[in-house]
């Protein structure tokens, strides 16, 4: 079976990209094997995983779940499509660097566009958004794009009102939602996935939930 290669990617940082490659990533391991990649030249995935590596190995749940220690150079990031071995490739790629987030885009099937439920975040997205219309109209890129609702503040109704606001970028919406919550930042402290850190929590099921979205999605 050929590799699914999801991207996620938008040029706003602090949009949650990190926050849902990881945790998207260790869902996807319990459903076959999973390649983590940081096409971010900060690192934050790759500083997640050195977080990771001092854990007990046999406290963690994604065996299937491989990460690359350093941060994948555009250049490498080109050659994506030789790797083999796995069944999901998902990419953290960087703020405000186009060229990396193009070639991210180039090379994969899935995008996913994390936005927060705020006017200023829906703009600033926008940049990403016609980056992958003109690819897809120019026929550069072939790949699924969708909006997932990021980082939304609980016990609001922003989210909804956003729903609305996205509805111009004729952009398919995933239905699950990711929330602002303190588990997300306490768990990339200790270097484990959400299904590691609080398995049972509001914040673990909104990622089930959106894995097993993403499933159904690429299938």
């Amino acid at each position: 079976m050929m590799n699914k290669i999801i991207a996620i990617a938008n040029n706003k940082g602090g949009s949650g990209k990190t926050t849902v490659a990881i945790n998207l990533a260790g869902y996807l391991s319990t459903k076959g094997e999973v390649l983590l990649i940081d096409a971010d030249p900060q690192g934050s995935v790759c500083d997640w995983n050195r977080a990771r590596n001092k854990n007990d190995k046999s406290a963690l749940k994604h065996k299937k779940l491989t990460v690359e220690e350093k941060p994948h150079p555009q250049k490498k990031l080109k050659q994506i499509s030789q790797i083999k071995g796995y069944d999901f490739i998902v990419i953290d790629s960087p703020p405000e660097d186009a060229k990396i987030m193009r070639t991210a885009l180039v090379v994969s099937d899935y995008a996913i566009i994390p936005i927060s439920p705020s006017p200023l975040d829906i703009r600033s997205a926008f940049i990403t958004i016609k980056t992958i219309r003109e690819g897809l109209d120019s026929r550069a890129i072939k790949i699924n794009p969708a909006i997932l609702i990021s980082k939304k503040v609980i016990g609001t109704t922003l989210a909804d009102d956003v729903r609305a606001d996205l509805k111009p970028f004729k952009l398919p919406l995933l239905k699950s939602e990711v929330g602002q919550r303190i588990a997300y930042v306490e768990s990339t402290i200790y270097g484990q996935t959400i299904f590691e850190y609080a398995p049972g929590s509001k914040a673990a099921k909104e990622f089930k939930k959106l894995g097993k979205e993403v499933i159904k999605w690429v299938s």
